[in-house]
C-alpha cells in the first residue's frame, strides 16, 4: 500500500517517465552514465534472466545502458555485501531474491552487512510459486491423498530441496508446519538433481521452482498445488494450498531490487517510478510470464515491510531447524 509520502515523491518522479521522451534524465539528469544490476547467481539461471528482462527495459527507459554484473557465492551473501558497500549513487543496483536474503539474515552469525540497514529497498520485480510436487511413481494423485500419504506412520517420508536453507527447503518446512506434519530432509545440489529423484522414487515429494516449469507442463512430474494465494497461470487446474487447507498458508519466490542504503532519496524513487513503468509494459508482462513469472512491482515501503516481514517469519524456522553457519 502506497504511503503519503510514497505517492507525493512518486509524483515527483512520474514527470520524467511520462514525458514525450522515453529517455528523459532523471534528478541530477540521472542516469547519465552505465547502471549496473549485480546479481548473487550465476549466469543463465531463472534470477539471472529476471534481472536481464528488466535490464533491458530500463536501458530503453532511461537511454543509458543497464549491464547485469554476476556475483555468486556463500548463500548470495558475496553480493548483498558488494553491494551494500558500493557508492550509494544509484549506478549499482542490487536484484535479490526475498526468501535467500531473508534466510540469510538469520543463518550466518557474521554478515558483513546489515540486512535492514545497509540495503535500500526499491521495488519488488517478480513473484513465482513454489510447486508441491510428486513424482510419477507416487500413488498421491490429490492433495488430499498427499496428505494421507504423509500422514501414514507406515511411510518414512522424505523430501527433497536444492539445499539446506535455500528457498524450496525453508517454503517445504513452512508448509509442514502448517499441516502439521513430519519428513525427512535430503538436500541436493540442484533442480536438476532434485528433479532425477523424483523421476526414481528416491524421494517422495519436493516444493520445485520455477526453473521445473518444463518438468511440470510436460507432466514427467506431478503437481499437486501451488504456494502463490491464487491459482498460477502455468498451470491453472493446480489448486493453492490455501484453498486446499482452507487457510492463509503462502510464500512465494520474489525478486526485487535493492540499493546502498544512502542512496538519496529522489534517485530511489525515480528508480522505483522506472521499475513501475517497465513492469506495467505488456512485452515485459509477457515475458515474464512465459518464464513462470508475475510482474509485480511494489513502493520501497510495502517492500521494506515485506522484507522484515519474511526475516521474521523464516528467522522462527531457521532457529528451529538450528540452522546457522560462520
Amino acid at each position: 500500500m502506497k504511503t503519503r509520502r510514497d505517492v507525493l515523491v512518486l509524483g515527483a518522479a512520474l514527470p520524467w517517465l511520462m514525458a514525450g521522451n522515453a529517455a528523459e534524465a532523471g534528478p541530477g539528469g540521472f542516469p547519465s552514465r552505465v547502471v549496473r544490476i549485480v546479481v548473487p547467481f550465476t549466469p543463465g539461471g531463472s534470477a539471472d534472466l529476471s534481472a536481464r528482462i528488466l535490464a533491458e527495459k530500463l536501458s530503453t527507459i532511461w537511454g543509458q545502458p543497464v549491464i547485469i554484473e554476476n556475483r555468486p557465492g556463500a548463500g548470495t551473501t558475496i553480493a548483498s555485501s558488494y553491494v551494500a558497500h558500493a557508492e550509494p549513487t544509484g549506478y549499482i543496483l542490487y536484484l535479490a531474491y526475498n526468501t535467500s536474503y531473508a534466510a540469510t539474515a538469520t543463518m550466518y552469525q557474521k554478515l558483513p552487512y546489515d540486512p535492514l540497514k545497509d540495503l535500500a529497498p526499491v521495488s519488488l520485480v517478480a513473484s513465482a510459486p513454489f510447486i508441491l510436487t510428486v513424482g510419477p511413481k507416487s500413488p498421491a494423485k490429490t492433495f488430499d491423498e498427499f496428505l494421507a500419504l504423509v500422514k501414514d506412520p507406515k511411510q518414512d517420508i522424505t523430501f527433497a530441496s536444492t539445499g539446506t536453507g535455500a528457498g524450496p527447503h525453508l517454503a517445504t518446512e513452512l508448509f509442514l508446519r502448517e499441516a502439521g506434519l513430519k519428513a525427512r530432509h535430503i538436500p541436493y545440489r540442484g533442480s536438476g538433481e532434485v528433479i532425477t529423484a523424483l523421476l526414481g522414487g528416491f524421494v517422495q515429494f519436493s516444493f520445485l521452482d520455477v526453473s521445473a516449469l518444463g518438468a511440470l507442463q510436460s507432466g514427467q512430474l506431478r503437481a499437486l498445488a501451488v504456494t502463490s494465494p491464487q491459482r498460477w497461470a502455468q498451470l491453472p487446474k493446480v489448486p493453492t494450498i490455501a484453498e486446499s487447507m482452507h487457510s492463509n498458508f503462502q510464500i512465494s519466490s520474489d525478486s526485487c531490487i535493492l540499493a546502498p542504503a544512502t542512496t538519496p532519496r529522489d534517485i530511489v524513487f525515480f528508480v522505483n517510478a522506472s521499475i513501475v513503468n517497465a513492469l506495467a509494459m505488456p512485452d515485459v508482462i509477457k515475458r515474464y510470464s512465459d518464464q513462470g513469472f508475475i510482474a509485480v512491482s511494489s513502493t520501497p515501503d510495502a517492500l521494506s515491510a515485506k522484507i522484515r516481514t519474511d526475516i521474521d517469519r523464516l528467522g522462527k524456522v531457521i532457529k528451529d531447524l538450528g540452522l546457522t553457519t560462520g
